[in-house]
């Protein structure tokens, strides 16, 4: 667990990573969500794995592709098509937690930044790792992180996370 002072109008409060982990997990858009905050060092950044609800890309994300004309016969094309609407639907999900951050913590520009990678068993299991940033630290900062932790953390010989 990690703990960080937040800036807010009327002085700072006091945020922990595990009380972050359980917005995000009780969120409906993801099945797993593990804290990760302690392989950051920066200061101000919390960092979390998550895996997308396999529901919601059954039921919202390939209905939505079947509607447009995308069909599974066509894997490549088909596997593009899918992570790309993942990232719209990740995009949404991740600005519905921010949101509810800012309003239990009277928090305002929450950053974050999240990069989208697959396991090992192609688009059943889409897994990210998002970051949130409570201080100064900006979006492309905060992505090269992001990215930082993947890279380091994850290789695909393995089912996950060392």
């Amino acid at each position: 667990m990690k703990q960080i002072r937040a800036s807010i109008i009327n002085g700072t409060v006091s945020i922990n990573s595990r009380e972050i982990e359980e917005i995000v997990s009780n969120s409906n858009y993801f099945e797993e969500v593990r804290d990760i905050s302690d392989h950051v060092y920066d200061d101000d950044v919390f960092a979390y794995e998550v895996k997308l609800d396999q529901s919601i890309l059954e039921t919202e994300i390939e209905h939505d592709l079947e509607e447009e004309g995308y069909m599974s016969d066509d894997e490549e094309e088909y596997t593009s098509a899918l992570l790309e609407q993942a990232e719209y639907f990740i995009d949404a999900a991740v600005d519905e937690v921010k949101d509810r951050i800012e309003e239990r913590y009277h928090l305002e520009n929450i950053g974050s930044a999240y990069d989208i990678y697959q396991g090992t068993r192609g688009t059943d299991h889409i897994h990210f790792v998002m970051t949130l940033s409570f201080g100064a630290t900006h979006h492309g900062q905060l992505y090269q992180l992001t990215n930082a932790i993947i890279d380091k953390n994850y290789t695909r010989n393995t089912e996950g996370w060392q």
